[in-house]
């Protein structure tokens, strides 16, 4: 009875100095992350660290700064890069002499391409200040396989060049071979996105360039839009009073315009409504418009209209009408080729 007694004792007597201990020493609430206000730092890697308020979803606020964290690395390493960089990286575009049309054509489909998605991006750590309503993102990149796996996805599209190149023969028409090469254009832009991000990731700041063949084969490309040859054919009387206008506007872009034997043949009507305002002449210049291939395949059909206005006389107008009707023609073929005949 007296051992169990004292065994009792101990018991209690231990019970009461954890207790004390742990009275002493209470648990500390988790305040905010260090990593808010000092970045992380590890060799190969980049991080960002976003914030963004909570207004009724904490999980879409967490997507914002998420989002917003992603911002701010690549914000970041583009004054790396830039800082770093002690030589030219750029490459010599070997494409000779652009006209307006070539121009047209790599802006509109340049525009065409989204912009390339971080890849091997992680989130590192979340912190939701509710107090505030503020949530934290920290995310982490690993840069060497960020570029390692772009400079994959580069190569790919380099040997999908290579072979729509090597499949299409250099003795088709101008047309078939602007038909069949018009797609490496897009994957050329595709290209390019990809090159300026693996340069953000490369750790000494080096960019994927272009080599001697996928050069060839823009330039290639190039050539073949400055060979494309135009008719123009007026369809009524109003459209032929605008014949010499059209032919000098497509000719401004670069297009070659003959009277027969074109790749693509472009055939318009329009109408002239001229209009008389406080003295003032107006002329809306309607076009109806047709492009069609050598085989007479209808590439694309649209209609436009220009209005000129001058306070001298009818003429003037006129000519101002039909010279807006004739720019936005050279426009709208540049975007047939892009949209159409691929």
């Amino acid at each position: 009875m007296m051992k169990f007694a004292a065994k009792a004792m101990v018991v209690a007597g231990a019970a009461l100095l954890l207790a004390a201990c742990m009275s002493s020493n209470p648990s500390k609430p988790k305040g905010k992350p260090d990593w808010i206000i000092n970045e992380p730092t590890k060799p190969g890697h980049a991080y960002g660290v976003g914030s963004a308020e909570i207004y009724t979803d904490e999980a879409e606020a967490m997507r914002r700064a998420r989002d917003a964290a992603k911002v701010d690395l690549v914000q970041k390493l583009r004054v790396t890069v830039t800082g770093e960089l002690t030589q030219d990286t750029q490459e010599t575009r070997q494409t000779g002499k652009q006209t307006q049309l070539v121009q047209s054509v790599r802006n509109r489909i340049t525009s065409k391409i989204p912009q390339a998605e971080l890849s091997n991006l992680e989130t590192e750590d979340s912190y939701a200040d509710m107090k505030n309503r503020v949530v934290y993102t920290l995310v982490k990149l690993n840069r060497v396989k960020a570029a390692a796996e772009l400079r994959r996805q580069i190569s790919e599209l380099d040997m999908q060049v290579t072979d729509l190149s090597n499949n299409t023969s250099d003795s088709l028409p101008v047309l078939k071979q602007l038909q069949s090469l018009l797609p490496v254009l897009k994957l050329i832009a595709q290209r390019d996105k990809l090159s300026e991000q693996a340069q953000l990731f490369d750790l000494n700041g080096r960019k994927p360039l272009k080599d001697e063949f996928i050069l060839d084969t823009e330039k290639r490309i190039y050539a073949l839009l400055d060979k494309l040859v135009v008719t123009v054919e007026a369809q009524n009387t109003a459209a032929q009073g605008m014949r010499a206008g059209i032919i000098r506007s497509l000719t401004s872009t670069g297009l070659r315009v003959s009277p027969t034997q074109g790749d693509l043949a472009l055939k318009y009507e329009a109408n002239l409504r001229p209009v008389t305002k406080s003295g003032r002449h107006v002329v809306f210049a309607d076009g109806s418009i047709r492009i069609e291939d050598s085989a007479g395949r209808i590439l694309s059909e649209f209609s436009k209209e220009a209005k000129g206005v001058s306070a001298a006389s009818a003429a003037v107008a006129e000519r101002n009408a039909v010279q807006k009707l004739a720019e936005s023609l050279g426009q709208e073929l540049a975007t047939t080729l892009v949209d159409k005949i691929d």
